[in-house]
């Protein structure tokens, strides 16, 4: 069995949509959403996917996202989730409250503790438990989640590839919007002898 652990969406739907896409074709069939979803609009773009999701610092009205996620036929979970899946104790929380944390990482319970909240992906060990982050698809570079097979242990990141905007990569300081940007050779082409 594969599950799909994400978080940290923060309303990004062009990135989400491009997430749940990709976990679809990784064939899981669970998705856990480590918190800070931010709106409604963010959890219908899971409807493809069955998905668990709990709550971050940055999901401010609960009532309207259980109701989303109700429509979507998923699960809420409010601060923390815990599942047995494959015979494996998995749970998954935001870790923006540091004790609860603490706790459940520390508690050799779980197989499995999945957290968002820093938007940094890791992964470590703590006595039995597997510790990891997913990662973000907001203020991450890259912009990850993981796919987890259950059977193997295997834990694969997810990298989404985003689309650059015109003007995303060009940051002009001030004073310098007058100045002309030199520019570079072209790059030869299989056709084409290269350029001196």
């Amino acid at each position: 069995m594969r599950i799909g652990v994400i978080s940290d969406t923060h309303d990004r739907h062009e990135v989400v949509a491009d997430a749940v896409r990709l976990l679809a074709e990784q064939q899981v069939e669970l998705v856990l959403h480590c918190g800070d979803i931010e709106t409604p609009d963010t959890i219908a773009l899971f409807k493809p996917l069955p998905t668990h999701f709990v709550f971050g610092n940055w999901d401010k009205d609960k009532v309207k996202l259980i109701t989303a996620i109700r429509d979507i036929g998923g699960q809420s979970h409010d601060s923390f989730g815990a599942i047995e899946l494959a015979g494996k104790r998995v749970a998954w929380v935001h870790s923006h409250d540091r004790h609860q944390f603490y706790e459940l990482e520390h508690c050799n319970y779980f197989d499995y503790l999945f957290y968002g909240h820093t938007h940094v992906r890791e992964q470590h060990r703590t006595g039995k438990t597997l510790v990891a982050n997913p990662g973000a698809l907001f203020r991450a570079n890259p912009k990850t989640c993981v796919v987890l097979d259950l059977v193997s242990g295997e834990l694969k990141p997810i990298i989404i590839p985003t689309t650059a905007k015109p003007g995303d990569s060009i940051h002009i300081m001030p004073g310098m919007a007058n100045r002309s940007i030199p520019s570079l050779p072209s790059l030869p082409t299989s056709d084409e002898p290269p350029q001196e």
